[in-house]
């Protein structure tokens, strides 16, 4: 639905899922989980609600408090507290009933209740008419990927909404990209800097950025997602700080440091990601 007044597309998914499908759905389509904006839009996605099955009560919308109990983002990592989406609390919610409602939805009166991720519920994608741009420079409609002067052959976003190692995998890949692969000391160095723009405290490690090697394939030895050693990929630097083994059992997959340093750590923690396109099918990083 294109709602003029706006300037925005509607798309509501009524084959209802749970709210990480949801969102991973949205990504994949170049939208994003619904997040409202104002009270007006709210009544005009009230109308675009009226058009669901009518055994459905509400539908997911993407915010949630996964990372920390109570301290309520969305899906962009931006907190709700002080904004208008604050006011949209039915009464006497989130109460996070039983501990265990960490999503949340907007009901067909327009008011959110905190609900299990694990629940099955329609879901609306958004995308504002602006953003429906062709990214020329990086060869794709995601105008969240932007190439770096000093690589050439690679478009990077970056994503500071922390997810587990493999929800960002699937992340990456659902946007025709992959986990970033560091291809140079060059390469580890501005992707540290990447890092160094974000300070996330909100998250379980706030210090490292998921990338994409693991020993997934190869236990006990750390290759690339496309199959490649760390030293045939170009960059294979270790903190001196040497893991237990019984660490390393548990550790699975990898990440960077804001030292630079590699490191593994556990799959399901979530943290930051980087993600990168590869354009032409070639990378210099020298």
């Amino acid at each position: 639905m294109w709602a003029h007044s706006y300037k925005t597309f509607y798309r509501l998914h009524d084959l209802a899922t749970n709210w990480q499908e949801a969102r991973q759905m949205c990504e994949a389509e170049g939208t994003t989980l619904l997040i409202p904006d104002t009270l007006d839009e709210m009544e005009n996605l009230k109308l675009l609600m009226s058009n669901m099955k009518a055994h459905y009560t509400a539908i997911f919308v993407g915010i949630h408090d996964k990372f920390s109990v109570g301290y309520y983002v969305t899906v962009k990592g931006e907190p709700i507290t002080g904004t208008i989406l604050e006011l949209l609390w039915a009464e006497g919610r989130p109460d996070n009933l039983n501990g265990t409602e960490h999503c949340v939805v907007m009901t067909r009166e327009g008011l959110f209740d905190d609900r299990p991720c694990s629940d099955i519920y329609p879901f609306v994608c958004k995308i504002l008419g602006n953003e429906t741009k062709y990214n020329e420079l990086c060869d794709n409609f995601d105008l969240g990927y932007a190439p770096h002067q000093a690589i050439h052959g690679k478009c990077y976003k970056f994503h500071s909404e922390p997810l587990s190692w493999h929800d960002a995998y699937l992340a990456c890949k659902l946007e025709e990209g992959r986990l970033a692969i560091i291809n140079s000391p060059k390469e580890a160095s501005i992707i540290v800097g990447f890092l160094g723009e974000h300070l996330n405290s909100n998250i379980p490690d706030p210090n490292i950025l998921y990338i994409g090697f693991s020993d997934l394939m190869f236990p006990y030895q750390y290759r690339t997602i496309v199959g490649q050693t760390l030293d045939d990929a170009g960059y294979a630097s270790w903190s001196p700080m040497k893991e237990g083994n019984k660490e390393i059992k548990v550790k699975r997959c990898g990440a960077i440091s804001r030292t630079g340093f590699l490191k593994i750590t556990y799959c399901d923690r979530p943290a930051m990601f980087l993600c990168e396109k590869i354009l032409n099918g070639t990378v210099n990083s020298l």
